[in-house]
């Protein structure tokens, strides 16, 4: 949203627009009206200029500049590729003499990852030019496979095939690789590539050979340091580039051996077990990599900068650490690659020559484009003792289920671990679905409940488990998150009916068809089900669930049961987000209402609530936010208490402007018609809306307000009116918001949602508006967060609404 519109042209505006425009009423331009118009607009113009501007984040790189930096990258390479035989091999980019494939492959990988299509032009002429050519190195060989995987993996399995084997018969005898497939000394940067490319070649079901997978994951271990680090051909000093290599290649390798935390025999499936062998200690390294922590240079080796944030990356990505021990790794990354100040795409050699230009460009491309995948969810680690894996008995479950979710999304995502010690409100709000698991006792402090109370309420959905049954013992977790979730919602679990939203989200699953005892419960908060658990492990069902590569032979009692536990997370992350998912370095916003802030009473915006029977203040934080936004983005003068007004109180005179919003039927007495009619004569005018799009609630508000006036017509404001129009009294244009529709959508999310102008009705008399209302809803959007149970409009959609509505009613 832009916060530095100034309202003073729009006011004027107003002023000299032809009355004939629209029926609007006139401006009441009587002296005691204009004084207080004139007094508002003062004060809101001080404000404006007065206020500073706050200099968060100013210096941070934004999305925008990420996306144009990548932008630039694409631009380079479609200008620097070979079009002409003159200029070597068609289709290639030029490295060393002896790796242009390899090279072309890099290349190729980075604009697939950046978003390009195996059919346009350059990605097209670049593949040709690489099924033509035979590897002779590991680097080409590896890249190849890879860039062949990553574009049109079915069409070019046998060159993928072939490339696989080269690389099976290149492992040298200590498990590692050299450049070519004679025996030589191998070192871990070839090693890393040929792991990564075995890897890429079993998530399309090419199976590699157990032994190479063993000696592979030998090779590592032996050249790892105590400290749990890696130099380059077994060197003792430790670089960041060798460190990060290590890191992911011994995740890939015991990925690749399936080394699982679950298991299933006949039709029964056994969970909690302890999978593979513990030789490996992942928190080592990621502590060295968290105390020598660079964005600026190879820690360790200063050289092969952009080659060590190509690693960096795949380190963050494949663990789930958004942050590398206090460092967000990729938000400082883009601040060092692309940063105004840091700026390091022009020295893309990086020492003696260590990277043509080429080949540094993709590895900044592949940072950039890889690194800024949307997380989907976050895996929270609540466990007080860091070595506790209590909220983790299943380690790969979050990344299968992230991945069956790409596969259903059709999108490449990200997923997170957050460590609730460490963890802030803004971090947590990083992630729209936040993830509890374990078995122990599930204890939290006062100030971690009052977090999570805000996460929610700010937007965010809690989806837990209990490791419980086929193995686990979850009964003291059951207990205790049950307890803690109803201290702070204040009220129970609830078992989720049959025709909840959730059985239907993404896939259609029948309840009745899961296993005997399993179902799902809730806590509805903000006008919608907020917290979702299940009493039995979803997560042992995801672990042996893996999305890609070859599948495992189970027996169809317990294929059944593993495909309906995907379909049940991939339902609730639907649920939850309605696949919308906010941008990487997108800063979080929170909206909060200052109640303690001190204001002026002359020229200060307060908007008081009208009570009603009919569910008067179901949304209690709504208007309170819509109040904040404004201020933020306007700079007026507003009073964050919203005050709740019967309107037949004696106080209603002293507001010009008043909310109404509701859930259910209702209707007011003689003397609140009476108070409401006054208010109208007076000059008064009512805003609102219905909660959750109530069928019942915006009934009573036609016929109620019609029975004050009853020559007064309700219509439907037309998307010319001005106050859909961005350059009218409104701050945006709402001829084209979106709108959830839940009675649309049955399964396909995409058809519940509909885009166009805001449907606004507006009651007219003598050629004035009195009332402006939304049958749709706003106030559950801007309580938290738009709901798929709801008619209404997404959040930022109900927020802009509300802002249009604010300053439209201020001039009328």
């Amino acid at each position: 949203m832009n916060t530095k519109r100034l309202l003073l042209p729009k006011t004027l505006w107003i002023l000299n627009r032809s009355p004939n425009r629209s029926k609007a009423r006139p401006l009441d331009l009587s002296p005691k009206r204009l004084l207080a118009w004139v007094c508002t607009c003062l004060v809101s113009l001080v404000s404006v200029c007065t206020s500073p501007v706050s200099s968060l984040g100013q210096d941070s790189v934004t999305p925008a500049d990420v996306q144009q930096a990548i932008d630039e990258l694409l631009q380079y390479f479609r200008r620097t590729q070979n079009r002409q035989a003159k200029d070597g091999p068609i289709g290639a980019w030029q490295g060393h003499q002896d790796q242009n494939t390899g090279l072309t492959s890099l290349v190729v990988l980075a604009l697939l990852s950046a978003g390009r299509k195996p059919s346009d032009p350059e990605v097209a002429r670049a593949l040709d030019y690489i099924r033509g050519e035979r590897p002779m190195q590991v680097y080409e060989a590896s890249l190849q496979a890879m860039a062949m995987c990553a574009a049109e993996p079915g069409r070019d399995r046998t060159l993928i095939e072939r490339d696989v084997q080269w690389l099976v018969q290149a492992q040298q005898d200590d498990g590692g690789w050299a450049y070519r497939q004679d025996r030589g000394a191998s070192d871990e940067s070839n090693s890393q590539f040929a792991v990564l490319a075995l890897w890429e070649a079993s998530r399309i079901g090419i199976e590699i050979p157990a032994q190479v997978i063993q000696n592979g994951r030998r090779y590592w271990l032996e050249k790892m340091n105590n400290s749990g680090t890696w130099g380059y051909r077994g060197e003792p000093k430790p670089r960041g580039s060798m460190t990060c290599a290590g890191i992911a290649s011994m995740l890939i390798l015991e990925d690749t051996a399936a080394t699982q935390d679950a298991s299933a025999q006949g039709n029964q499936i056994q969970c909690c077990t302890p999978g593979g062998r513990q030789e490996y200690d992942l928190e080592k390294s990621l502590d060295w990599l968290a105390k020598n922590f660079s964005v600026t240079q190879n820690p360790g080796y200063g050289d092969w900068y952009l080659y060590y944030m190509y690693g960096l990356e795949r380190v963050g990505r494949l663990t789930g650490q958004r942050f590398i021990g206090e460092h967000d790794w990729y938000r400082e990354g883009c601040d060092a690659i692309v940063g105004p100040k840091n700026s390091r795409l022009m020295g893309v050699t990086q020492g003696s020559g260590a990277l043509n230009p080429p080949a540094a460009r993709a590895m900044a491309l592949l940072f950039l484009s890889k690194g800024k995948r949307q997380v989907v969810i976050g895996h929270l680690q609540h466990s007080p003792e860091p070595s506790s894996r209590d909220w983790n008995r299943h380690r790969r479950s979050i990344q299968h289920l992230t991945g069956h979710i790409e596969l259903a999304w059709k999108r490449d995502l990200s997923w997170q671990t957050l460590r609730l010690q460490r963890a802030s409100l803004v971090d947590l709000l990083e992630t729209p679905v936040l993830f509890i698991s374990g078995s122990d006792e599930f204890v939290l402090s006062a100030q971690q409940r009052k977090m999570l109370k805000e996460y929610v309420d700010q937007g965010g959905f809690i989806f837990a488990e209990a490791c419980s049954q086929d193995g686990c013992n979850g009964a003291a977790f059951d207990v205790s998150f049950r307890r803690e979730m109803e201290m702070i919602f204040d009220k129970p679990f609830q078992k989720l009916p049959p025709n909840h939203p959730v059985w239907s989200a993404e896939a259609r699953l029948d309840p009745g068809a899961l296993p005997e005892g399993f179902w799902l419960y809730g806590i509805d908060a903000c006008c919608k089900t907020s917290v979702i658990y299940s009493p039995i492990s979803l997560t042992c069902r995801w672990e042996l669930s893996k999305p890609y590569g070859a599948k495992p032979q189970y027996s169809k009692v317990v294929s059944a049961e593993l495909d309906n536990a995907i379909k049940v997370g991939l339902n609730v992350v639907a649920y939850a987000t309605g696949r919308e998912l906010k941008d990487k370095l997108e800063a979080v916003q929170i909206v909060q209402s200052d109640l303690n802030r001190q204001v002026l009473e002359r020229g200060t915006l307060t908007l008081p609530k009208i009570m009603h029977s009919g569910g008067g203040d179901e949304t209690p934080k709504a208007l309170g936010n819509l109040i904040e936004v404004f201020r933020r983005e306007t700079k007026a003068m507003v009073d964050p208490k919203t005050p709740k007004l019967s309107a037949s109180s004696p106080d209603l005179e002293k507001y010009p402007l008043v909310y109404i919003h509701g859930r259910n039927k209702f209707a007011f007495s003689q003397a609140e018609q009476d108070g409401l009619r006054n208010h109208f004569i007076n000059g008064g005018m009512v805003l609102g809306d219905s909660i959750c799009g109530s069928e019942e609630f915006t009934k009573s508000m036609r016929e109620e307000f019609s029975k004050l006036f009853p020559d007064a017509k309700w219509q439907l404001l037309p998307a010319d009116h001005p106050l859909f129009l961005k350059d009218g009294p409104g701050g945006y244009d709402l001829r084209n918001v979106s709108l959830i529709d839940p009675g649309r959508g049955d399964v396909d999310l995409a058809k519940a949602k509909r885009e166009g102008p805001a449907e606004i009705e507006a009651l007219e008399w003598n050629d004035r508006i009195l009332v402006l209302f939304s049958p749709n809803d706003l106030s559950c959007a801007m309580e938290s967060k738009h709901s798929l149970q709801c008619r209404g409009y997404v959040r930022e959609d109900a927020f802009r609404i509300g802002i249009n509505l604010l300053l439209y009613s201020q001039l009328h």
